[in-house]
């Protein structure tokens, strides 16, 4: 009696419940809130808005993975002291320098984990 209690039990744990009514779920696809404050429209918005892979900068050079790294600061507004760095944004319409530095908490969780990321590489 107690061998077909447990074999039920078994039996019973490996098969899925049924539920009575099927709910359908929207899905809620979420952006991170755009800070005003950020240069948008430039081909940098994907570092703001997903976390870079080793897939997005394996054929880059170690320059690029600089610019990339350094266009997050750029799009808050950051003055570099970096001569290359600085002429190259200021080559690009949607650069304009503010800050001295930029502060971590003005970024979003993409933007500090790709910063991080990229400083890897570079």
């Amino acid at each position: 009696m107690l061998a077909s209690f447990v074999l039920a039990d078994v039996a019973s744990a490996q098969v899925p419940s049924i539920p009575r009514k099927t709910q359908t779920t929207k899905r809620v696809t979420t952006q991170p809130q755009r800070n005003p404050n950020v240069a948008w429209g430039t081909q940098y918005d994907w570092l703001s808005t997903r976390y870079a892979t080793y897939d997005d900068i394996r054929n880059y050079d170690r320059g690029q993975i600089r610019v990339l790294k350094n266009s997050i600061y750029a799009r808050h507004g950051r003055r570099f002291k970096d001569a290359q760095l600085r002429s190259y944004f200021n080559s690009q319409s949607w650069y304009r320098p503010r800050y001295d530095e930029v502060p971590a908490k003005q970024m979003n969780k993409y933007e500090n984990a790709n910063i991080a990321f990229l400083k890897k590489y570079e």
